[in-house]
């Protein structure tokens, strides 16, 4: 009888572990028993994730986004080569933007818009021609894209990635326009020089007055970058404001995020700090923590790996040290945005660095996102 009763409770005890191993590694597909992050965030800021055609067609994508984020950015769909005619004269194409975004506005979830102007994705023939020709090129782009969707997007990303991807050690910080992609890199930069950033927000700001503006860029969390960064801003800010103008050109810094684990929480609030102090807003706009750390080369989706116990509590750490920091600055961060849903989906796979795993399966991070101080006190 005693061997029957150990026996008994050994399966209550095996029954037991069971429940709560299911209750911290469920699935999309038990969201019912999942709280919702975007209620958790609710009296802080957006969360948001990407949308793309894929995930569009996807019921368990579709399932994840509508229950857990309120805002969402477009992965591809809006970039310029993704809208602008093939050739010079012809036709927009809205069709798959059109697509996303009024399916994320019929779920009652707000749509961030990225990208006007970028350096990459760019029909060639933008910035071909004359100064007059390409200037003429920007302008009408960002008019015709502003134009269509007026009163449908919530914000803007007006500039991607204009600055140097890395800020050297003991260069000047103070000029801005040194430290911008060059010919080599931006054909706008090529045919218009620095100014075509501000001719971008000035352009963007009398085709919607009323819709938030963005430059966005990654490495932000890198102090010298972060003051070019500033600095730039700045310029145009009081630039525009000493013109009579009341409000800023650009109303916010986007930090795109793409972090790993051993990036530094304090250095991401010294330049949150930072862009504050200059008056503008800050969004977290492209979110991932890899597990990983790995290369460009290893970019693109379907290469992610198994990872133990031991690498996902690291990840879901950092998450959790960097939504506490996030968190305390409320007031002047409008949305938190993850890049990514899946680890076989992110464009960095490699790096495991999402949410929920290969499977829908969510990982410690889920948890430490969902609930970052009590994470880190147990």
């Amino acid at each position: 009888m005693k061997i029957i009763c150990r026996l008994f409770f050994v399966f209550l005890v095996i029954l037991t572990f069971a429940a709560c191993s299911s209750t911290q590694s469920g699935n999309s597909k038990k969201t019912e028993q999942i709280q919702e992050l975007k209620n958790v965030y609710n009296d802080y800021f957006l969360l948001g994730n990407i949308i793309n055609n894929r995930y569009l067609r996807d019921p368990e994508y579709m399932e994840i986004i509508t229950k857990h984020f309120n805002i969402v950015t477009a992965e591809n769909e809006m970039k310029p080569d993704q809208l602008a005619p093939r050739e010079r004269g012809g036709q927009y194409n809205f069709a798959n933007a059109d697509r996303l975004v009024n399916e994320m506005l019929a779920q009652n979830i707000k749509v961030h818009g990225h990208t006007l102007v970028w350096h990459k994705q760019t029909r060639a023939w933008m910035t071909q021609g004359t100064p007059e020709q390409v200037r003429q090129n920007l302008v009408n782009h960002i008019n015709t894209v502003m134009a269509h969707y007026k009163g449908k997007i919530f914000s803007w990303d007006v500039v991607n990635e204009a600055v140097l991807e890395r800020v050297n050690p003991g260069t000047n910080l103070n000029d801005w326009k040194i430290q911008l992609r060059n010919e080599e890199d931006s054909g706008w930069f090529r045919v218009l020089g620095s100014d075509y950033i501000e001719l971008a927000f000035r352009t963007a700001r009398a085709a919607d007055p009323d819709v938030m503006l963005y430059y966005n860029d990654y490495n932000l969390n890198n102090s010298r970058k972060a003051q070019v960064v500033a600095n730039m801003v700045k310029q145009l800010n009081d630039k525009y404001k000493s013109e009579g103008n009341t409000r800023n050109l650009i109303d916010g810094i986007g930090m795109q995020a793409h972090y790993n684990i051993n990036t530094s929480a304090p250095q991401v609030r010294q330049s949150i700090e930072l862009f504050i102090s200059i008056g503008v807003k800050v969004d977290i706009s492209e979110l991932d923590v890899e597990i990983k750390i790995v290369g460009s080369n290893s970019f693109g989706t379907g290469k992610d790996s198994p990872t133990n116990e031991s690498e996902q509590k690291l990840q879901a750490i950092k998450y959790a040290e960097l939504f506490s920091v996030f968190m305390e600055y409320k007031e002047h961060i409008p949305r938190v945005s993850m890049w990514g849903i899946d680890d076989e989906s992110s464009w960095k796979s490699m790096g495991n660095p999402c949410l929920w795993d290969n499977g829908f399966n969510l990982k410690q991070a889920f948890f430490a996102v969902a609930d970052p101080s009590k994470f880190l006190i147990q």
